[in-house]
């Protein structure tokens, strides 16, 4: 790297450093201290990975990794502690972190949790994940399994979501042989891992051997309208999550690169015929009345880019990458669930145009929102996350 380089990267990071310093968290936040705080170390460090693959020293996805996952934060042998037993272990080839409490108390066989982790898809990790799953197995007394699934771009889908469905399904199948009862797993995740948690949900229901329940933490679901109010309003710092970012996740996961950013945030890659037909799915009547008056400017719609359109269409209707894409009858079958949501969200539209289809039809979903706070804001260390965790282990420990 020349200095030229150089010179260009800190010049960046200057600029950036002070742009993050003086832009200011809602007046409304909870905790909007902490919340900053968190803001502003996510800021730095992505604006660190744009830079670094802007310069040419590394690419967004490496360097994300790198920067959430300086190394491990055990050793390999004292993974455990006293209230938890941790195992790493290969199930059908997929790596997994098994949690099994202590607490010799609890009736035996154990129910149990399978646990995708957030980030993207290209980022996350079960290491960066263990302090969360490590307080759900103890707080639940279950078995947690934690899947390290294989990241995009290098491992586009359907990799991840393979992998992830493969390790569950090891898990069902040799359930016992884990003190487990197999009629009591819990499939779940966050964000990305929401994601592929309602699509393994779906695959397993599909298949006649679906899960106990769904846990889908602030969930991304779909990619066929990012012109929603919530993606049409978190498009800049200080939020955790923008618009563009969450798009680019996409790009990644589906297509294993980030081509056309500019028309996919402008939702050029849909036809009317496509937007027709998904109309009863995803549509800004689901949602509650407050938003109803942030429908898009048909002045700023921009012209349809057919070649991109065709491209994208089978990926946005594949129920496996866009789970909000489900026709009814197929969502009516799917476990009972536990739906969260939070207020500084671009995937806030998402999860609830779901619990609001969920609702229509009688099912039985937990429907949890969050005011006041940000995407990822359940494994942060402030009042309202402590709330949140308690009320899905609350749930967990009733319906496990």
């Amino acid at each position: 790297m020349g200095c030229g380089q150089i010179l260009i990267g800190v010049s960046l990071v200057v600029v950036l450093t002070a742009y993050l310093l003086y832009t200011p968290f809602p007046d409304d936040a909870v905790d909007a201290s902490k919340q900053m705080k968190v803001s502003i170390q996510s800021g730095l460090d992505l604006g660190k990975c744009d830079i670094l693959e802007y310069i040419g020293y590394s690419t967004f996805p490496e360097c994300v990794r790198t920067t959430a996952n300086p190394g491990k934060l055990h050793d390999s042998a004292d993974l455990s502690d006293n209230d938890v037993q941790v195992t790493e272990q290969l199930f059908d080839g997929v790596k997994v972190r098994l949690y099994e409490p202590r607490d010799k108390r609890q009736n035996r066989p154990l129910p149990a949790l399978v646990f995708y982790h957030g980030g993207g898809w290209v980022g996350g990790s079960v290491e960066q994940y263990d302090s969360f799953t490590r307080t759900l197995s103890k707080s639940v007394t279950a078995l947690v399994v934690s899947v390290e699934y294989r990241l995009a771009p290098e491992f586009k889908f359907p990799i991840p979501f393979q992998d992830c469905l493969t390790a569950t399904k090891y898990f069902m199948k040799n359930a016992r042989k884990f003190g487990v009862d197999a009629s009591r797993i819990a499939v779940a995740g966050d964000s990305a891992g929401g994601n592929l948690a309602m699509a393994v949900g779906t695959k397993l229901t599909q298949e006649r051997q679906p899960p106990r329940l769904l846990g889908l933490i602030y969930p991304a679901l779909q990619m066929a309208d990012f012109k929603t109010p919530s993606y049409n309003t978190y498009t800049s710092f200080p939020f955790v999550l923008k618009t563009d970012r969450m798009v680019q996740f996409f790009l990644w996961y589906v297509f294993g690169k980030v081509e056309y950013l500019k028309q996919y945030l402008e939702n050029q890659h849909i036809t009317e015929e496509m937007r027709t037909s998904v109309n009863s799915k995803v549509n800004v009547k689901f949602l509650p009345e407050k938003y109803h008056k942030f429908p898009p400017n048909p002045n700023d719609l921009k012209p349809v880019d057919k070649n991109l359109a065709k491209k994208a269409e089978e990926f946005v209707n594949n129920v496996y990458i866009c789970p909000l894409m489900l026709e009814d009858e197929m969502l009516s079958k799917l476990p009972k669930t536990y739906l969260m949501t939070c207020e500084y969200d671009p995937l806030r539209e998402d999860g609830l145009m779901l619990a609001k289809r969920w609702k229509d039809l009688d099912f039985p979903v937990k429907h949890v929102h969050w005011d006041g706070v940000q995407h990822g804001f359940l494994t942060q260390e402030m009042k309202r996350s402590v709330e949140a965790v308690t009320d899905f282990v609350g749930y967990l420990r009733e319906e496990l």
